[in-house]
């Protein structure tokens, strides 16, 4: 079977043009008794059939509500005026939804306009229009082009493609034309609506599928989300001439290529006065003989700066596209304004007369520009970020100000408008006081190399392939920067992610059969493990970091240049960092911070990356409190001396905060960010989730407070380290009493330090942290896992404990054993969804697997006393256990309470936290109860000591006090609580 193959697009407009532009065919249109289009047809020829309405379930995982579905009983039809609406309630997972369809057929058009309104909120992955195609007439001789950026185009394909069933994805068209060769044509018109374009053969359906995407995520109740969809009966001719207007002003127009003699014909600068830390902009008309201009190798342009202190400076230059965004239909579009030229971005650093002499490359030799002048005088900026010299673990600016990072990850814009969604994410950043966020490079709407279509996992952007750069995806990424800059935000480059490297996965991210590196697609690397070794993709990669440098290096708003998303570390990709590291600080001038996730012992100790990074989620609402495990990984990262970062943080790995947070109160934000502060992290924790949850709730305010207290310790100058032996204390009324305890697994894949864990009456656990997953000892690699968790309780009283049975992959036998004892002995299975005990399914195509999620509760009797509680997997593959909650254990002598905090010689910062203020308490309809006369003891000098006591809601100080050490120790009073406070103690 052959992949679906893209026409040129001058054979394209032939074939239109090749059609008689006579009168077009007639349309005609059956609809059913629900609205739902059974049939729709031009002349003689069907093009869709089963046009219907639903909710899809988060995760593409079945319908919520389904128009068909409808009871026709229940549906009111109207007519009047050549006009039909129907009015009907969509019954399902998702609750009572209320649907207005209006329709209106004409001989050459069918109108559909919806209105869709649930009646209580609802998380749903899209609410969804799609129509089937038949293969039949269409297979092997219908083309569509859709009017988009780039003018998607193609063919329907005669068998279903090896490599993607995708033929065109998440497509913000003007409009689709589907044309049969010589006869009738169809074009869809969408109204706020996303265009996605499938072969269903892939799920054995003999239709071609146009999906068509109106919302996602949560919808709230009450609120319409209305859009619309136009089939028109068109010709040929009438179809060239928009396809030819669509091309327009696109960069499939642009050439790139050059064959002039070498010269500079002109430079000049933007501005003949800067203050420090501002750029300027170097344009220049660079004649050359090139036919990639973005390979120093063909043609390299490049700024000497000789600054006012007589050094020299090399400052790269990078080929360029003037631009503007245009936004019709509700989707924005970018178009060229302009001829391309090379540019230099310089930032002068100190003030003084800065000599700029432009010089260009080819193989004929270098040509060099008429010496131009900018001066620079002292400015406001602080400069940029840099690893603190007084302070090694912290950031800091060029002028020595402390630098917290304060934020989230905003990785990417996958709606219509992408510059609109930055505009309202780092606006509303700026307003609450964020001054970081993390984007993604990768194939995505802001990225630059990737295989263009059709492919299986295509990307948004006029990609060109291997060494050749996305120019509208780099014009965009200037504006989020610019956008950044104007709102105090600081901005940290992800370039690419371990989905570039993979095939399938949970999210469906691997995307190597679309990789230009990969040998399939014309790249050097025959497998994905060829990209960390293979001299000639070494030297690509190297290309695109000069054209980064090159672009965005003369900001100080970019904060630091991140390799990877989650690549693992290894000894040839700790290899490959060191060497792209290196490179890095070879070429760019203003020498940006450096690091990647996931690094290791090695990684860490390449003396180019600059600072450590972790990512850090749940599973299924498995952890309630995440302040154990971040002060475990903030205290690991102080094996080198290096600033530390939790860069992703979540409640599920799985699916969105907002699942799990029903009020919206962002509590597990708030807690992750002031235990990270607190744990000797040089920022907060970083929530993963921007564009479901925390924009649509408005969650910035939560960062807010944590700024506040953050400006008020000088992180560059002060050496912190973490408190050790802090203790709590509470006035007892009446008897010891116990509760249930429940502890949560916190190691999601393999092995931990220790399997064996002994639980406390306080509620800590000593051993951990808690492995969630256990391996089989007859899997492939029997090390990667533990196969055995062993838990030492003391039981006050005879009880059942529970353990939750969270996935498991293939089979397994849980074996439960108390004191050796077997209780359990179990085998389990895995198949797909509704074919089991488990409540959901996923498969796992690149192992050809499924993991079912069984999500239930496992009793065990035990004893009173102390007994040792263990669960192995005897056999298969792999299972987890996402917690243990023991009955009547946690002891009232032990208020509920954790500490943590940071000393130096003259400043300790801690933060007290009410335990049971967790977002889990929130999601079970739960308050806090308010603590009263606890006491905290801390370790410090002898001395006086002025102590804040902050409101972390407020991001104000709510009492102040003094206190001497007695013993070696203060004994701090906290005012009373009921969620969290944080002191400010200063000698």
């Amino acid at each position: 079977m052959r992949p679906c193959r893209s026409l040129p697009f001058l054979l394209l407009v032939a074939a239109f043009h090749g059609m008689p532009a006579a009168s077009c065919a007639q349309l005609t249109a059956d609809i059913g008794p629900r609205g739902e289009v059974t049939r729709l047809a031009v002349g003689d020829v069907v093009f869709f059939q089963d046009v219907a309405l639903t909710l899809v379930k988060p995760g593409w995982s079945g319908h919520l509500v389904d128009q068909r579905a409808a009871d026709p009983a229940s549906v009111t039809v109207v007519k009047a005026a050549g006009t039909t609406v129907y009015t009907m309630n969509l019954d399902g997972e998702a609750g009572k939804v209320r649907l207005r369809e209006t329709v209106k057929v004409t001989p050459d058009r069918l109108a559909l306009a919806y209105e869709v309104t649930p009646e209580r909120a609802v998380d749903t992955e899209a609410v969804l229009l799609q129509g089937q195609m038949p293969v039949a007439p269409h297979a092997g001789t219908t083309q569509y082009i859709a009017a988009d950026s780039g003018l998607t185009r193609g063919v329907c394909p005669a068998a279903l493609p090896r490599d993607s069933y995708v033929l065109f994805g998440e497509r913000s068209a003007d409009w689709v034309a589907f044309a049969r060769p010589g006869g009738a044509v169809l074009r869809v018109t969408p109204t706020d609506l996303i265009l996605s374009f499938q072969d269903d053969r892939k799920w054995n359906t003999p239709a071609f599928a146009l999906l068509a995407r109106a919302a996602g995520g949560r919808l709230r109740a009450g609120r319409t989300v209305r859009f619309a969809i136009t089939y028109t009966a068109d010709d040929s001719a009438r179809v060239e001439a928009d396809a030819r207007k669509a091309a327009q002003g696109e960069l499939s127009e642009l050439k790139l290529g050059d064959t002039r003699p070498l010269a500079v014909r002109s430079a000049s600068l933007d501005r003949a006065t800067v203050e420090t830390f501002t750029p300027v902009e170097l344009s220049a008309d660079v004649a050359a003989t090139y036919a990639n201009p973005f390979d120093p190798a063909q043609i390299a342009v490049d700024a000497e700066i000789t600054r006012p202190d007589g050094t020299r400076i090399n400052v790269p230059g990078f080929y360029h596209v003037p631009m503007r965004v245009e936004t019709k239909h509700g989707a924005e579009r970018l178009v060229v304004t302009g001829p391309a030229a090379f540019r230099v971005r310089y930032t002068p650093t100190v003030t003084g007369t800065h000599r700029v002499v432009l010089k260009a490359t080819d193989r004929s030799g270098t040509a060099r520009s008429a010496a131009l002048e900018v001066t620079a005088r002292a400015g406001r900026s602080a400069g940029f970020v840099r690893v603190a010299a007084g302070s090694p673990r912290y950031f800091a600016f060029d002028s020595g100000r402390p630098y917290f990072a304060v934020g989230e990850n905003l990785c990417w814009s996958s709606g219509r408008t992408p510059l609109a969604d930055y505009s309202a994410w780092l606006k509303g950043m700026g307003a609450a006081r964020a001054n970081w966020a993390r984007l993604w490079l990768a194939f995505n709407e802001k990225g630059l190399e990737w295989t263009p279509p059709p492919t299986p996992k295509p990307g948004p952007g006029h990609y060109l392939g291997l060494g050749r750069y996305a120019l509208d995806n780099a014009w965009r990424l200037d504006e989020v920067l610019r956008l950044a800059e104007a709102n105090g935000v600081y901005l940290m480059f992800c370039l690419g992610t371990y989905g570039e490297f993979t095939e399938g996965g949970y999210f469906n991210e691997g995307g190597w059969a679309s990789n230009p590196y990969n040998a399939r697609n014309g790249g050097p690397c025959a497998k994905p493990a060829d990209f960390w070794t293979n001299p000639e993709a070494r030297r690509l990669y190297r290309q695109r970091l000069r054209y980064v440098v090159a672009r965005w290096g003369h900001s100080p708003n970019v904060f630091a240049w991140e390799f990877w998303n989650e690549v693992p570390a290894a000894r040839d990709r700790d290899a490959w960092v060191a060497e792209m590291s290196a490179y890095l600080k070879q070429i760019d001038p203003n020498r940006h911070l450096v690091s990647t996730t996931y690094g290791d012992a090695r990684t860490w100790a390449c003396p180019d990356v600059d600072f450590t990074m972790t990512h850090m989620y749940g599973q299924a609402g498995n952890t309630a409190n995440f302040t154990r495990q971040i002060q475990a990984d903030a205290r690991a990262a102080t094996t080198v001396t290096k600033p530390y970062l939790l860069a992703e943080f979540g409640i599920d790995w799985q699916t969105g905060d907002e699942r799990w947070d029903r009020r919206r109160s962002g509590l597990n934000m708030h807690n992750g960010a002031w235990s990270a502060l607190m744990s000797g992290a040089a920022g907060t924790a970083m929530l993963w989730y921007w564009d479901g949850y925390i924009h649509p709730s408005n969650l910035y305010h939560v960062l807010t407070p944590a700024r506040a207290f953050a400006d008020t310790v000088d992180w560059s100058r002060t050496r912190f380290r973490p408190i050790d032996r802090l203790a709590v204390e509470q006035a007892q009324d009446g008897p010891e009493t116990f509760t249930d305890l429940t502890v949560a697994a916190t190691h999601e894949w393999g092995r931990t330090p220790s399997a064996e864990y002994t639980v406390l009456h306080d509620g800590t656990v000593q051993g951990g942290p808690v492995a969630m997953t256990i391996g089989s000892p007859a899997r492939g690699n029997p090390a990667e896992l533990p196969t055995k968790l062993a838990w030492r309780v003391d039981m006050p009283r005879a009880g059942q404990v529970v353990a939750r049975l969270g996935q498991v992959c293939s089979r397994a036998r849980l074996r439960v054993t108390v004191d050796g004892q077997v209780k359990i002995d179990r085998a389990l299975s895995s198949g797909a969804p509704g074919a089991g005990p488990w409540k959901s399914a996923k498969r796992l195509e690149q192992w050809n697997v499924w993991v079912s999620d069984y999500d239930e509760d496992i009793t065990i009797d035990v004893p009173a006393g102390s007994h040792v509680v263990a669960f192995a997997n005897a056999e298969g593959d792999w299972l987890q256990i996402r917690s243990l909650r023991i009955p009547g254990y946690r002891s009232s002598r032990f208020p509920n309470v954790e500490v943590i905090g940071l000393e130096s010689d003259a400043l300790l910062l801690l933060w007290v936290h009410n335990l049971e203020s967790t977002w889990r308490t929130e999601h079970d309809g739960k308050t806090p109860s308010t603590l009263r006369s606890v006491r905290v003891r801390v370790p410090a000098r002898e001395g006086t000591w002025s102590v804040e006591w902050w409101d972390t809601f407020k991001g104000q100080v709510v009492r102040r006090e003094t206190v001497r050490t007695s013993s070696g120790a203060l004994l701090l009073p906290v005012p009373d609580f009921a969620t969290d406070l944080a002191a400010r103690i200063v000698r």
